[in-house]
């Protein structure tokens, strides 16, 4: 199938970039901003239920700049100018209606909407999302045509793999066949655990029978070093991080990191600036902790207000 001129510009923005990951309650503003501060070339959303930002009223707050999205009086989700041109919104979504409405809501704040094919948590798979949807290709790529023709931003797809390869292969080829701009890949398989060694052998062959489809690699990258290797060994267009960058975010830094603990204080500064909940800058800043039984830690566990 061919590809137009406005398809190929969309892809382009998917090449040769590292990228921050979704990741759930981390992946908020203060953890994309500052990502993008230290070199991340596009940042994604946690995810967001379609269900939660329909309807959602859309306030800016005239001191931070803040974008905000509520829906009785609480924030769904939040952005802001600075990201516009960068930030992809991962949608959780199990039906093309509700899909199309909820990318309706955001598309102009954002620059790309990504479809959660592969959160394998019991709250998306009950709910038809996420994994679920990988066995369900008909419905999977209803979604993704319905995306594709209603909304002014690039849509994209991110899948985990199967046991069986042609498997992956197939879906691969059909998700590739709705007009996508890119896929990412996570190298691990619904039943498997971030513990467990992502399977990047696997990538290749997707990465093959896409070309030119940018395919994004994700799964174990925790340095540059680790982005090298990932191309070089998987042939991947682009690679993101997720638990290497909650570690220490400044690993997109092009001249190298910055030492954990500094890059820690600049996130609690982002975070304040922006005015970001309490509660969500919190469990961030215990999940960057490397030392979960120190007396830092205990203390930031043990904390009422930023200021404690």
């Amino acid at each position: 199938m061919g590809v137009d001129s406005s398809q190929r510009a969309a892809q382009e923005r998917y090449r040769n970039g590292f990228f921050l990951a979704p990741m759930v309650r981390i992946g908020t503003l203060p953890m994309r901003l500052l990502s993008l501060q230290y070199g991340a070339d596009l940042v994604w959303t946690s995810e967001v239920v379609d269900k939660c930002i329909t309807g959602c009223e859309r306030v800016v707050d005239s001191r931070t700049g803040v974008i905000k999205f509520l829906k009785d009086g609480k924030d769904v989700f939040t952005t802001h100018p600075d990201e516009k041109d960068r930030v992809i919104f991962q949608l959780g979504t199990a039906t093309a209606e509700e899909a199309v409405q909820a990318a309706k809501v955001v598309e102009a704040d954002v620059s790309g909407i990504d479809l959660n094919c592969g959160c394998p948590k019991r709250f998306s798979i009950q709910g038809g999302m996420g994994a679920a949807l990988m066995e369900d290709p008909d419905r999977l790529c209803a979604i993704l045509e319905a995306l594709v023709a209603a909304v002014s931003v690039p849509v994209t797809c991110k899948i985990r793999i199967f046991d069986d390869e042609e498997r992956t292969l197939a879906l691969a080829r059909r998700i590739a066949a709705t007009g996508v701009a890119a896929l990412t890949v996570h190298c691990r398989t619904r039943r498997m655990r971030p513990a467990e060694k992502a399977l990047w052998a696997r990538l290749g062959s997707i990465v093959r029978e896409l070309a030119p489809l940018p395919v994004i690699l994700n799964g174990d990258v925790f340095s540059a070093a680790d982005v090298q290797r990932a191309k070089d060994s998987t042939g991947a267009t682009s690679v993101m991080a997720a638990r290497g960058a909650v570690e220490n975010p400044s690993i997109f830094r092009a001249e190298g990191p910055v030492p954990a603990a500094e890059a820690v204080i600049e996130y609690l500064r982002t975070a304040t600036r922006l005015g970001n909940a309490f509660g969500n800058t919190k469990y961030t800043l215990l999940q960057m902790h490397p030392d979960t039984k120190g007396a830092e830690y205990m203390a930031a566990r043990a904390a009422k207000s930023i200021e404690a």
